[in-house]
């Protein structure tokens, strides 16, 4: 309502501003001016005063106006600033907590599938003890039996297959060998062909008689190629059965290190699987016995961590309490005893805190329900102890309670409560709606405590709860109140008369402000006495049980006991993870040392392929070589016998020439066949690949049917074992399942409350822009108003600028006229002056000869006379700027004509030079005439050239500038 009365303010004032600015300044004082007859000067000069002062007035309105609207549009712009930075700061709170709830959910969902897969797993070991009969592990055991036959069959099988794709290799490389062996020979029998040929060409020469020498030259060359290659036949036909024994001890070495690899890699599977099994069961029985050693670490620690407030000497301390507290006077009968007293007391009560409350992180500000509750019940738990050892009734924590403490520490974070002091405001809110008195603070007792980190743990918040209560108890002073409050004694009573309330406790953190070193942390005390609950319906007293030091006794019993057990199958899981590590590594030993032993005997080369290769090539050498050595026999023979007998060898040699082209006919059409029957043979080899594959899948499904059978036998022969792993697992899964799930409740909560701030801070933005707008509409509207009236003035203005300049200009102008109208009339009276287009002396009587044309002096022949020019106030001056006159003219006319010396003289340091000539014969006062000859007209311009040289030379002064 307030923003809306100075908005209304403003636009009214504008508004008149508004009038004013539209207003002529001509008319602004209208009222003043007389209907009739002439307006004064004195009326005039005083309406364009008013007229003036009006719109100054209105420019000063205008402008205050201005000044207060960008003020309250500074002010919504700053409003909106702030509102868009609390937007975005609620926008990132959002995405923090959603980021949380995120994670939050995450744990849940991770939490939810290990209690289902713990739930899963009881179920099957649950229904393994049903099962677990003596009938059914026999049969399990019949079945094990069972899949290690079909293992061995599966194995026997693919071994078949695997041999018959060696043979089938074997037939393949023959195969091959068959086809190399086949290009050889037609290779050998283009050889023969190109070697008849030769022999064709070699009888049609020999039938010359020139080339008989070279023909038994050849001849024995040949035989003896021949002798030598029966040696080489009969040493490669040795080698080739050696290299064929070589090759058949190579081949068993290979199948028997083969076999040993596949019965090794088996063990190695079969183990591997069993070892990760092992392995597996071991880490599950190791999180289960580290579960339990941690609940029974943490039972231990907070048994050995319970905190407890001890009052040594109670009737001193009762005494330093009424000293202060019952008398007329706060601490009138209060003593140094008293003081040293509590100071001991509050010394010898320290906090212990445990390292399970260490790890959890709270939310000061947000606390669960059930965070609540456990702190009201530790800080109960140690109010009470106190109470119990000075014989006053017990505090009692109550739904109701706990109820009033989440509502008040709730109205601190949402009243954002800065102040050392209590938000009796809040807390009263709370009370009105928990049905309780209100009307004051008669509820809370608070501790503030400074840290420099916002992050808080349970325990940080349990030990500013304990120095609390310890401070405000043994605190000497004004903390008598306090201790009062918590022990329900009423203001000025005896400590003798603490009253049975209901109880609880609370935090909250104050707003973390910029560059602020440290976070101011609250505790809060709720003491509510029966007397105070106005509405019963709205304060519920059902007490909210809490855990005593013999509850943690019994729980760590029950945790050793759990944690006995799952150490004994912990060890169990142990040893058999061992032997089943021990086994593994052995198997894999004997794998690798296989593998070498079959990649040694692989490594053996072949030997037999090469030695046939060479027999074959030397049995070939030897074939061409003795059909050679025939041909050149038969050459010789012809070539020393008769020309009918070289006759016979040339048609032998052709008679060669013709098989040996037939033969390699023969040996092209053997090679396609070779090469056909290769085909046919990779052909059934692939086939026969194709089913040793599917054998070597058939052995690794009999292996997990084995594997499978294992299992389940172990299964049936360790039921019991397994369903108490299994239902440990599921207890710790769900146990841990609760507090994810009531963090991710608080997150969710928390995001739900920040999304109702977000909200809250966008609508607090449109307000905010809208109001802006608002303002800066106004703003706009008024500098339109100011400049509008800065115009009126401004015109204003302009026109007495205007107009003093025209009084200014007319006043120079009369001024100019006064003073060209006293310059002529003073040159008229000197001398030589100009009237019009003549020439006149100071006499008035025109000089003859000269007229006045352009403002230049010209002789009677129309040239301009030199020497002389027309000032400003039209007096004819010579070149130092002095007027002439008849008497200078006169003076110099009288002089004779004579070539005068030359004159120095010098003024001020500089010496002037000068000729002058004058007249011969001159008369006294004539002066040139219209009409006279040129000699006399030339006479008078020299005279005037030596009259402006001679006033040069007198130093009569420098020429006026104008």
């Amino acid at each position: 309502m307030k923003n809306k009365v100075l908005t209304t303010t403003i636009a009214t004032g504008l508004m008149a501003a508004g009038v004013l600015t539209t207003q002529n300044p001509a008319n602004a004082k209208a009222d003043t001016v007389p209907t009739g007859g002439n307006t004064s000067t004195n009326e005039v000069a005083t309406q364009e005063s008013d007229a003036k002062t009006i719109a100054q007035n209105n420019v000063n309105t205008a402008q205050t106006n201005l000044d207060k609207t960008k003020a309250d549009t500074q002010s919504a712009d700053d409003s909106l600033q702030q509102a868009k930075a609390n937007e975005a700061a609620a926008q990132k709170a959002v995405d923090e907590q959603a980021n949380k709830v995120s994670d939050a959910q995450s744990n849940v969902d991770k939490a939810q599938n290990n209690v289902n897969t713990a739930q899963n797993e009881l179920t099957t070991a649950q229904e393994n003890a049903k099962n677990a009969t003596e009938t059914n592990i026999q049969a399990a055991k019949d079945n094990v039996a069972t899949q290690e036959q079909n293992v061995v069959t599966a194995q026997d099988q693919s071994k078949q297959a695997n041999n018959a794709v060696t043979e089938q290799t074997s037939k393949v490389s023959d195969a091959q060998q068959a086809v190399d062996q086949a290009k050889n020979n037609t290779f050998v029998a283009q050889n023969n062909v190109n070697e008849a040929q030769k022999a064709v060409d070699g009888a049609k020469a020999a039938m010359n008689p020139a080339n008989v020498q070279a023909t038994v030259d050849a001849a024995n060359k040949a035989e003896a190629q021949v002798n030598k290659d029966k040696q080489d036949v009969a040493k490669a036909q040795t080698d080739l059965d050696n290299a064929i024994a070589a090759d058949a001890t190579r081949q068993t070495n290979i199948d028997n290190a083969q076999k040993t690899v596949d019965t090794a890699k088996s063990n190695v599977d079969f183990s591997t699987k069993q070892a990760q099994e092992m392995e597996d069961q071991l880490n599950k029985y190791q999180g289960i016995k580290d579960a339990a050693q941690k609940e029974v670490d943490d039972l231990n620690d907070k048994l050995a961590n319970v905190n407890t407030i001890t009052i040594n000497d109670v009737k001193a301390y009762k005494k330093a309490f009424n000293d202060w507290y019952t008398g007329s006077k706060r601490g009138g009968n209060w003593t140094e005893e008293d003081k040293n007293f509590l100071n001991d007391f509050m010394s010898s009560n320290t906090y212990k805190g445990n390292a399970a409350d260490k790890d959890i992180v709270v939310d000061i500000n947000h606390l669960t329900a059930d965070q609540i509750k456990e702190l009201s019940l530790f800080s109960a738990d140690l109010l009470n102890q106190v109470r119990n050892q000075l014989g006053l009734p017990k505090v009692i924590v109550t739904e109701g309670s706990l109820k009033l403490a989440k509502d008040v520490t709730d109205n601190y974070v949402s009243d954002n409560w800065d102040k050392y002091d209590h938000d009796v405001e809040g807390i009263s809110r709370a009370a009105k709606e928990n049905g309780l008195l209100t009307g004051g603070n008669f509820y809370e007792d608070a501790i503030f405590s400074s840290a420099f980190s916002e992050k808080s743990t349970m325990d940080d918040l349990k030990n500013i709860l304990f120095t609390g209560i310890v401070s405000m108890i043994g605190g000497y002073g004004d903390e008598m109140l306090h201790a009062a409050g918590l022990l329900g004694v009423n203001f000025g009573d005896d400590i003798n008369t603490g009253k049975e309330q209901y109880f609880s406790a609370g935090t909250s953190m104050f707003p973390i402000k910029e560059d602020q070193m440290w976070v101011t942390k609250m505790g809060h005390f709720f003491n509510v006495s029966k007397d105070y609950i106005n509405d019963s319906a709205k304060f519920s007293t059902t007490e909210v049980p809490g855990t005593s030091t013999e509850d943690l006794v019994t729980q760590l019993n029950t945790a050793k006991a759990k944690l006995s057990s799952a150490i004994d199958a912990f060890n169990k899981a142990k040893d058999a993870n061992t032997q089943a590590q021990q086994i593994l590594a052995k198997n894999k030993a004997e794998l690798t040392t296989a593998q070498d032993n079959l990649t040694k005997a692989q490594n053996v080369p072949v030997q037999t392929e090469t030695a046939q290769k060479s027999l074959t090539d030397a049995q070939n050498k030897l074939a061409a070589d003795t059909k050679i050595n025939e041909d050149a026999q038969a050459k010789q023979k012809a070539a020393l016998g008769d020309e009918t007998a070289k006759q016979k060898v040339l048609d032998q040699a052709n008679a060669n020439l013709a098989t040996a082209q037939k033969a390699l006919t023969d040996a092209q059409a053997k090679q396609k066949a070779a090469e056909n029957n290769l085909s046919a043979e990779k052909a059934k080899l692939a086939s026969l690949q194709q089913v040793a594959n599917e054998k070597t899948q058939d052995v690794k499904a009999a292996q997990v049917a084995l594997d499978d059978a294992k299992n389940k036998l172990a299964a049936l022969e360790n039921a019991p074992l397994l369903v108490k792993a299994a239902e440990d697992k599921l207890a710790a899964a769900q146990k841990a399942l609760d507090p994810v799930e009531n963090v991710l409740v608080s997150e969710k909560a928390k995001l739900s409350a920040l999304k109702q701030d977000l909200t809250d801070a966008q609508a607090d933005v449109a307000t905010a822009q809208k109001n802006y707008d608002e303002k800066l509409a106004i703003q706009t509207k008024a500098q339109t108003d100011l400049d509008n009236t800065k115009k009126v003035l401004q015109a204003i203005y302009d026109r007495e600028a205007l107009e003093a300049q025209i009084a200014a200009q007319e006043k120079a102008r009369e001024e100019a006229e006064k003073k060209a109208a006293e310059e002529k009339a003073q040159a008229e009276k000197n001398g030589y002056h100009v009237d019009g287009n003549k020439v006149v002396d100071e006499n008035g009587n025109q000089v003859s000869n000269w007229t006045v044309k352009n403002g230049q002096i010209i002789d009677n022949k129309g040239k301009v006379v030199s020497g002389l020019t027309i000032n400003k106030a039209g007096a004819v001056v010579n070149e130092a700027g002095q007027q002439i006159n008849s008497k200078n003219v006169v003076d110099n006319l009288q002089a004779k004509r004579t070539q005068a010396p030359v004159g120095q003289s010098k003024v001020a340091g500089k010496t002037y030079v000068s000729t002058v000539v004058v007249p011969e014969k001159a008369e006294v006062n004539t002066l040139p005439q219209t009409g006279e000859k040129e000699s006399k007209t030339t006479l008078v311009g020299a005279i005037l050239v030596g009259l402006g040289s001679l006033v040069g030379l007198f130093g009569l002064g420098r020429k006026k500038e104008y």
